[in-house]
């Protein structure tokens, strides 16, 4: 084994932990039953998502938190964002109750310029074009919960509030679910 192929004590904890800060936005799916939240209505179903929003609508389907290892104190939140109104909009901002995170940011997972790993970073604002859907998921947009109070645990349910730039703000639930395998 050459020097070059060796990673050293102190390299492997910090690709260690690199790695379970990146687990909280990592590219794992979920396929359970979601709730629906229409700016208009501001309610949520427990029936499947509708994948195309009614017409002036914008809506918010399938909000769901990942569940959050002892060792950290990030989650993550994703969901997708139906604009079926005839006017771009733009996700600017996400909150939570302080007992659930001390700090919420949108943030984005993308490689690196250098090196090609994959890292976040926070966004100002999160696109959502007239007539289109723009999905929060593992590997891209995210709602990066950070200074857990607890960690996340399947089953339980978080209040997001959502904060558009011409829709305003929207109530959801997300599911915390497990994300073991």
């Amino acid at each position: 084994m050459t020097t070059k192929s060796r990673i050293t004590t102190g390299s492997a904890a910090v690709l260690l932990g690199a790695s379970l800060l990146l687990g909280a936005c990592g590219s794992e799916e979920s396929t359970t039953e979601a709730t629906t939240t229409t700016v208009a209505a501001a309610t949520s179903s427990t029936e499947a998502p509708d994948t195309t929003a009614p017409a002036g609508e914008l809506t918010v389907d399938g909000a769901w938190a990942r569940t959050s290892p002892s060792a950290t104190t990030k989650g993550a939140v994703y969901l997708q964002i139906t604009n079926g109104t005839d006017t771009d909009d733009a996700l600017v901002k996400a909150a939570v109750d302080p007992s659930v995170a001390a700090m919420v940011e949108i943030h984005e997972t993308k490689a690196a310029e250098e090196g090609g790993m994959m890292q976040m970073a926070p966004v100002d604002e999160i696109p959502v074009p007239a007539g289109e859907t723009v999905s929060l998921e593992p590997g891209g947009y995210h709602i990066m919960l950070m200074d857990l109070a607890a960690p996340l645990e399947t089953g339980a349910t978080i209040e997001v509030t959502l904060t558009f730039e011409g829709a305003g703000e929207v109530v959801v639930e997300a599911e915390v679910r497990d994300t073991a395998p």
